[in-house]
C-alpha cells in the first residue's frame, strides 16, 4: 500500500500587506501538512511548485522553511518536490533555493532536461533526474515549462514507458484554466493521452481546487496570496491512499486560511464625502477580530467620489473593529444600476470595465478597445505571477503578429 500526501502553492515568504503576522500565516499552513502526516504516519509529501513565493527569499523565510523541513526529516518523511515559476532561480543565479534545500537533503528535487525539444526522462539519482523508481510506485516531475508547456507535455506520452506501478506525475501547469494567457495551460485532450499511464497526475499553479477527468488533482493554495484568492473555492491538500490494484482514495484536506470578509456597501444615500464615513461607520456588519477585511464602496453620488477619504475608513475598521487588515475599494459612480451589488462580486468585470471606457474616451482610433483590454489584463496577471519577462515579451509579440 501507497499513501501520500499532494499539496503545491505554498508560498513561503510572502509578506501581504507588508504584515508580519501574514507573513507567519503560510509557515503555519505548511506546519499544519507537516503535523497532519505525522499524525497519519504518512510517509511521503508532493509538493507540486510554488514552495517559495520568490525567487530570492531573505534569510528569515530560508530560516523558518528549514525548521519546518527537519520536523519532517525527524520523522522519516520524504519530501519530493519540482520548481514552480515563482520557485525557478534567475538566469544569472543559476540555482534556485529549491536547489539548495535539496542539496542540503532537506528535499528530493525533481527536474527536467530539454533535449532536441523534448522532455528528457532519467531516473533520480539523489543529485539530478526527474523519475524517482521504487518497488510499487514511480513519481515523474517536470517543472513549470512557461508558455511551452503544451508542446512538450503533448511529446510526454510517446516517452513515458508502460508500467504495473503506481504512476505519479508532478506537473506545474493548468488544465483549461489559463487558455491564451501563455501560462502553463495545457487543453484538456493533451491531458487526456497520458491517463493510460499516469494514475495520478500532481498538479499545481491554480491557488483554487479543481478536478479533471477522473485523474488530474490540483489542491489550490494552503493560505490566500491575494485578497481575490479569497472569492476563490476550496483550498487544502490531498490525502491519497492507494491499494495493491494501483486503485486510490483520494480525500481532500481542507485548509484554514485567515478569515477573510467582503463588504459591499451602498452609499448612494450620502450627501457629501463625509457622509460615507457614517454610513460605513453605522452599518450592521459582524466582523471577527484578527481577519481580514476587503469592503467595497458602490452606489451614485452627486459629489466627486474621489474625495471619499478611504484612508479613515480603513483606519476606523483597523482601530475600532480590530481587523488585521482592511482595504477599501472605491467604486462610488463607476456602478451605478441596480445590480450594482451583485457586480461587485467580480472585480474583474469592474476593473475590464473601467480600462475600456478610458481606451475609448483618451484612444478614439483605436478599432478594438475591448482587445486592447484584455491584453493589459493579461500582461498584468503574467507580472503579478512572476512570470518570465520572455514569456511577457512572447505575449506581447503574439498580439502585435495577430
Amino acid at each position: 500500500m501507497l499513501e501520500f500526501i499532494h499539496c503545491a502553492d505554498i508560498h513561503l515568504g510572502s509578506f501581504p500587506s507588508r504584515n508580519e503576522v501574514r507573513f507567519n500565516d503560510f509557515f503555519i499552513a505548511f506546519e499544519r501538512v507537516i503535523d497532519y502526516a505525522i499524525s497519519k504516519g504518512v510517509k511521503l509529501i508532493l509538493i507540486s511548485g510554488d514552495f517559495f513565493q520568490m525567487r530570492s527569499i531573505n534569510p528569515k523565510t530560508l530560516d523558518r522553511t528549514i525548521k519546518i523541513l527537519k520536523t519532517a526529516k525527524a520523522n522519516n518523511i520524504e519530501i519530493v518536490a519540482i520548481e514552480g515559476n515563482h520557485d525557478q532561480a534567475y538566469f544569472v543565479d543559476e540555482e534556485s533555493w529549491l536547489s539548495f534545500l535539496h542539496s542540503q537533503n532537506y528535499l528530493s528535487l525533481l527536474k527536467s532536461e530539454i533535449v532536441d525539444g523534448k522532455i528528457k526522462l532519467d531516473f533520480y539519482d539523489g543529485k539530478k533526474g526527474n523519475i524517482i523508481e521504487k518497488e510499487n510506485f514511480r513519481i515523474i516531475g517536470i517543472d513549470y515549462l512557461g508558455g511551452s508547456t503544451e508542446k512538450y507535455i503533448e511529446n510526454l506520452n510517446e516517452i513515458i514507458l508502460p508500467s504495473n506501478k503506481y504512476t505519479i506525475l508532478m506537473l506545474h501547469a493548468a488544465v483549461n484554466r489559463l487558455v491564451g494567457q501563455n501560462m502553463g495551460d495545457i487543453k484538456g485532450e493533451v491531458i487526456l493521452k497520458l491517463k493510460d499511464k499516469i494514475n495520478y497526475l500532481a498538479l499545481g499553479h491554480i491557488h483554487s481546487r479543481y478536478e479533471a477527468y477522473d485523474f488530474a488533482y490540483n489542491p489550490g493554495a494552503l493560505e490566500n496570496i491575494r485578497l481575490r484568492d479569497a472569492h476563490q473555492d476550496d483550498k487544502g491538500f490531498y490525502h491519497v491512499i492507494v491499494d495493491s490494484l494501483n486503485n486510490h482514495e483520494v480525500n481532500f484536506i481542507p485548509a484554514n486560511p485567515r478569515k477573510t470578509t467582503f463588504l459591499k456597501i451602498d452609499v448612494s444615500k450620502a450627501k457629501t464625502p463625509e457622509d460615507v464615513y457614517d454610513i460605513v461607520k453605522n452599518n450592521d456588519m459582524r466582523i471577527d477580530k484578527d481577519s481580514i477585511l476587503e469592503v467595497n464602496l458602490y452606489g451614485q453620488a452627486s459629489f466627486n467620489p474621489y474625495l471619499i477619504k478611504t484612508q479613515e475608513i480603513e483606519d476606523f475598521f483597523n482601530n475600532e473593529k480590530k481587523v488585521l487588515i482592511c482595504e477599501v475599494n472605491n467604486y462610488v459612480n463607476l456602478l451605478t444600476t441596480e445590480s450594482s451589488e451583485d457586480a461587485l462580486d467580480d472585480l474583474d468585470f469592474i476593473i475590464s470595465n473601467l480600462i475600456t471606457e478610458e481606451i475609448k474616451i483618451n484612444y478614439p482610433e483605436n478599432p478594438n478597445p475591448e482587445k486592447t483590454t484584455e491584453l493589459i489584463l493579461n500582461i498584468n496577471n503574467m507580472l503579478s505571477e512572476d512570470i518570465d519577462d520572455d514569456d511577457i515579451i512572447n505575449e506581447l509579440i503574439k498580439e502585435e503578429e495577430l
